[in-house]
């Protein structure tokens, strides 16, 4: 017999062939991802926001470029005009005589998931157009992440200037109410706030909010209003420690700009690895916020303490922008938009499920439709509600999606929808003769 010799693999060996093994599977994930082209491109969108002693924040002028979604979902074009709408340049003057909409909304309006001639705002323009014997403009003052409150604040200040003969409310029945009561919006951003703030006295008289002088507080104002569309800005003196690391994996790594966005959109992973910044700077500051969304409690019935006194200042913030808007000679409609939650059941079993607390309380998805509508009917405001439009049109198995499915926001199908059943709407009221 011979007797082989066979050296022992060395200690180094084995660790390069685990390595090898372990990126081999990582490195063909990346270049497929890259061929494919299913990761969002590495550069940040445009920081389109800035800080405003009245409005909490406000569009920079002149500011823009493109938008893309983490998801991949749509790509848009924006741009700021010179008075700071995401529109075209509308000045206040009125030389052709158009016929005039002047629409107050949040991120639903601001639409950075398309491009202007899709929002609901243009689409609505045209309609009335071919409706009328003059031309119409319709104003887009959308701003993400407004409340009703600032809305109001914004007509008062500067949106009367357009001379507007329909000033159009849109409400988000998900989270207006929550936005504009402190407590609650607070306690939505994880402790932080961001703007001042409407409060009833105790004789249940509307007190405006104090004129914030010092702005300061409020930069990092667009990071928390739209996390997914804005680099993250921290604190200085408290960076987590790995996220020097995940800035830069987002810079060279498809796999990583692909996984990303899933893994924070799940609640247990973002507080757990939320803190060390390995994911990123919006899961810093989602690591902060309740576990269970704030806004989903909207849904309670019957609302509970908080709750009810959100929907108290709501109410009489809405009445006070009705009286303005009068005063001037306009008129005043509220639009109603329905959350993707109420539109599509799956997605709310999707919500209950990423949050099995709520499943033990009473919920209502239609409640704050309810409560909303009776309170426009009383106080004689005209009202839209687009949520039992889009639900049937929802229902359709020819219909294409009307929200895109992570953003949430409305796809070009869904601002379409929007603009037909207002332009409807306002045809009907006899605005339009």
């Amino acid at each position: 017999m011979t007797k082989q010799n066979s050296e022992p693999i060395s200690f180094t060996a084995r660790l390069i062939l685990i390595v090898v093994g372990l990126l081999a599977p990582l490195l063909l994930l990346e270049m497929a991802i890259r061929l494919v082209g299913l990761a969002p491109p590495p550069q940040p969108n445009p920081s389109i926001w800035e800080a405003h002693p009245l409005f909490g924040w406000w569009h920079i002028p002149y500011s823009g470029g493109v938008f893309h979604s983490d998801y991949n979902e749509f790509e848009a074009d924006v741009r700021v005009n010179a008075r700071g709408l995401r529109d075209r340049d509308i000045g206040y003057d009125n030389p052709d005589g158009a016929f005039r909409v002047l629409s107050l909304a949040d991120s639903f309006g601001e639409a950075l998931q398309v491009n202007l001639d899709q929002t609901y705002h243009k689409q609505l323009e045209g309609l009335l157009a071919d409706s009328l014997d003059q031309p119409v403009e319709v104003l887009n003052a959308g701003v993400g992440g407004w409340g009703t409150d600032q809305e109001a604040i914004f007509y008062v200040a500067e949106g009367f200037r357009y001379e507007p003969d329909v000033v159009l409310l849109a409400f988000f029945i998900r989270n207006d109410a929550v936005n504009n009561y402190g407590p609650l919006e607070i306690e939505r951003n994880g402790g932080s706030q961001q703007k001042e703030f409407f409060t009833l006295s105790p004789s249940g008289e509307l007190q405006p909010p104090p004129v914030q002088e010092e702005v300061a507080e409020l930069e990092r104002t667009a990071l928390q209003t739209n996390p997914q569309q804005v680099a993250p800005q921290l604190d200085d003196d408290h960076q987590p420690p790995l996220l020097g690391a995940a800035d830069t994996l987002w810079r060279w790594s498809a796999l990583y700009r692909f996984l990303m966005p899933y893994l924070r959109d799940i609640p247990p992973v973002v507080q757990q690895l939320g803190p060390s910044g390995i994911l990123g700077g919006e899961a810093v500051i989602r690591a902060k916020h309740p576990s269970v969304p704030i806004p989903f409690f909207v849904y309670q019935d019957p609302p509970d303490e908080r709750f009810a006194a959100a929907w108290d200042v709501t109410e009489a913030i809405i009445r006070r922008l009705r009286d303005e808007v009068e005063q001037r000679g306009s008129r005043l409609a509220v639009v109603v938009i329905g959350a993707p939650e109420q539109v599509y059941p799956e997605a709310w079993e999707r919500t209950l499920a990423a949050n099995p607390t709520m499943q033990n309380l009473n919920l209502d998805l239609d409640a704050p439709n309810h409560r909303l509508d009776a309170f426009l009917t009383a106080e004689g405001i005209a009202h839209l509600d687009l949520l039992p439009i889009f639900r049937d049109a929802a229902a359709q198995p020819d219909t294409p999606p009307l929200h895109f499915r992570h953003d949430q926001h409305w796809t070009p199908a869904g601002h379409r929808l929007a603009a037909e059943s207002i332009s409807e709407f306002l045809s009907d009221q006899g605005w339009l003769d």
